[in-house]
């Protein structure tokens, strides 16, 4: 079979960019023939693969997605293959499309936090790439020109039926997967001395991951807020993903707090921050599936996040992490990382942690995948 892929990036340091990247190796370890239709590339090895850049407009930002969407269109036209294999709104339509997200209902979410005329609410309202990215979403769903759409969570498929008229027999839920060689308790124990020593860690410090691409979406000011309530000198935040740095040491800064707050930016290795930490820390508002909390339980690391589908799908309170009722709750969120600074229940939830996803593992889920693609081939 010979696959299409499309999406903008193809790497190891985002969230669909890493389902993107796992998607690819493993139908090429399938022996399919495999093209995949990207803008940023990690330095990664993806074997037989075919690459095929798309080159974007990169100014002004808002037009990036749909740039993508034009570029990539056009060399799917030249392009020989069986089976389109799309996620994101921003790719062309006509494929099995994998969606992570549904843009539409992670704005209605995020008006529940923004207060009307705030700051926060008026850029949201202003930034034209909301209104491009909602109609290429409207155009994916509401012209039924895929072949199938692959949903992670019952939620997503349930956001898909309410606001663009979604069939359920034209969705199909998969979940996101992990790495079981990247991701395991053995390689965490083994790295932890080398990844706390790399990193400048102190002995004794309790070490708190914040794994994300975005800062207000994720509730980073609540985890800040939590920190500053609890006040323990002991309790230190590693930032990793795609965020803007300037403004996290910012927001650290103004919670006076900065001295223990370390923004590290992306890494192909978030493996390396596993051993290194000792839970993650995830408030969100809204979460399709979240890569980093499967990751996580995965190495075996605690989990703290909100309790809503899909960031708390994965969660069993008590025996692999903690879900706090409300996003933007620094007092619920601060009581329970109180409970977590005894090192007796992090190791119990740490023990707990990795039989609970065993059942996430890529190589399963993507035999999924690839069993859908089959059926949906020209």
């Amino acid at each position: 079979m010979r696959v299409a892929l499309s999406f903008p990036g193809c790497h190891r340091q985002g969230g669909v960019e890493r389902v993107l990247y796992e998607c690819a190796r493993y139908l090429a370890s399938r022996d399919h023939e495999v093209m995949v239709f990207a803008s940023e590339w990690g330095p990664d090895d993806l074997g037989p693969v075919e690459r095929r850049h798309v080159r974007i407009r990169q100014h002004p930002s808002f037009l990036r997605g749909l740039s993508y969407r034009r570029e990539s269109a056009r060399q799917l036209r030249h392009a020989s293959f069986d089976v389109l294999n799309t996620h994101g709104c921003v790719c062309p339509e006509g494929g099995v499309h994998w969606v992570q997200s549904v843009h539409k209902a992670w704005l209605e979410r995020s008006q529940e936090f923004r207060p009307r005329f705030s700051g926060a609410w008026a850029r949201q309202r202003m930034n034209p790439a909301h209104p491009l990215l909602l109609a290429m979403e409207a155009r994916h769903f509401r012209s039924r020109t895929y072949k199938k759409l692959i949903v992670t969570t019952e939620r997503v498929r349930d956001d898909l039926n309410r606001l663009y008229g979604v069939p359920a027999d034209d969705v199909v839920i998969i979940p996101n997967g992990f790495s079981p060689e990247e991701f395991s308790p053995e390689r965490r124990r083994q790295r932890r001395g080398e990844a706390r020593r790399r990193l400048g860690l102190e002995a004794g410090e309790i070490v708190m991951l914040f794994v994300a691409n975005e800062l207000e979406r994720k509730g980073f000011t609540t985890v800040l807020s939590a920190m500053r309530l609890l006040g323990r000198s002991d309790l230190r935040l590693l930032v990793v993903g795609r965020v803007d740095a300037s403004q996290a040491r910012a927001q650290a800064a103004a919670s006076g707090i900065d001295a223990r707050v370390d923004v590290h930016g992306p890494s192909d290795d978030i493996a390396l921050f596993h051993a290194a930490g000792d839970l993650l820390v995830l408030p969100t508002q809204y979460e399709a599936f979240s890569l980093a909390i499967l990751e996580a339980l995965g190495s075996g690391v605690p989990v703290v996040t909100t309790n809503v589908p899909g960031a708390s799908d994965a969660i069993r309170p008590g025996v692999n992490g903690f879900l706090v009722e409300h996003p933007g709750d620094a007092d619920g969120l601060a009581s329970v990382l109180e409970s977590l600074c005894d090192e007796r229940t992090r190791r119990t939830l740490s023990k707990g942690a990795p039989g609970t996803v065993e059942d996430h593992q890529w190589p399963s889920i993507l035999r999924r995948y690839e069993r859908v693609l089959m059926e949906h081939r020209t």
